[in-house]
């Protein structure tokens, strides 16, 4: 039976996805950040690690991808993928009308997929204010004393309403609403049907570097499925790349244009070849 460590407490997205990959019957440890989840897997304390890592309409989770480049020797790789339909619901006491609301609270990510609703039915202007997650969202709703704090609302899951005996209103979504999130792990899986390489690097500085870099897999019609860019933190408009490509790194193509792609670089680090979501 593995152990999995994920962001968050119980009732989060990422537990969820994590359920979805691997089971109820696996063990489960929650991590209050990413970076938690890396050293969980790093130390071997658990067998795998799930963090998300882009959603569908807010893009980027910028602290995963940050966590591999600020620990480049990480022997953590990328071994699988989940991805997940995001159901958000407005959580409030029993007996409070969405009129009486003055603070929303939830993770970041979750108030700004549900930006346009909240302007839309609150039109009194409410308060937003962040949490760590969702599931602390829904203990502010819980802990709240009516008539002596603002009263709160919260957006989060169904299930932690129903565990504290909360009411949950589902927020109907007008575009789809996914996040992605990545397994990690020590090992490397077996190459299968239908692989996804991740890669981070960073360009020599000179001109047309990008597109040198990118030309190899356009030639060896190798398709790039995500392209994302985050800042070194060393210098100023230097930048750190992210791809992820349809293809094995043991597939003779591949290591062609990663070869290729090499020469264009000053650092390349494949994260992991894995299974692809189909």
């Amino acid at each position: 039976m593995p152990t999995i460590a994920y962001l968050g407490p119980e009732h989060t997205n990422t537990h969820v996805a994590a359920q979805k990959k691997f089971g109820r019957r696996a063990k489960y440890v929650h991590a209050p950040t990413v970076d938690d989840v890396f050293q969980f897997v790093e130390r071997e304390q658990v067998n795998f690690g799930v963090v998300p890592v882009e959603n569908s309409l807010e893009g980027a989770v910028t602290h995963t991808l940050d966590r591999f480049i600020d620990f480049k020797q990480t022997p953590v790789n990328i071994v699988g993928e989940v991805e997940y339909r995001i159901q958000h619901y407005l959580i409030t006491r029993p007996d409070m009308p969405p009129s009486k609301v003055e603070v929303v609270c939830s993770h970041p990510q979750a108030l700004a997929q549900c930006r346009r609703w909240i302007e839309t039915h609150f039109p009194h202007r409410v308060r937003l204010a962040e949490t760590s997650s969702t599931a602390e969202a829904v203990k502010a709703v819980v802990e709240a004393v009516p008539g002596f704090v603002p009263t709160v609302a919260a957006i989060g899951r169904q299930e932690a309403a129903k565990e504290w005996g909360l009411k949950a209103t589902p927020i109907p979504e007008e575009r789809e609403n996914k996040t992605r999130f990545l397994v990690l792990g020590l090992g490397k899986p077996p190459r299968h049907r239908h692989n996804k390489t991740a890669l981070l690097f960073a360009l020599k500085d000179r001109p047309g570097a990008l597109y040198d870099a990118l030309a190899p897999f356009k030639q060896a019609r190798i398709n790039l499925t995500k392209i994302e860019s985050r800042p070194s933190k060393r210098k100023a408009w230097e930048y750190y790349f992210f791809i992820d490509l349809e293809g094995h790194d043991t597939e003779p193509r591949v290591k062609r244009a990663l070869a290729a792609l090499e020469g264009s670089t000053s650092l390349l680090r494949v994260l992991g070849s894995y299974p692809m979501t189909r």
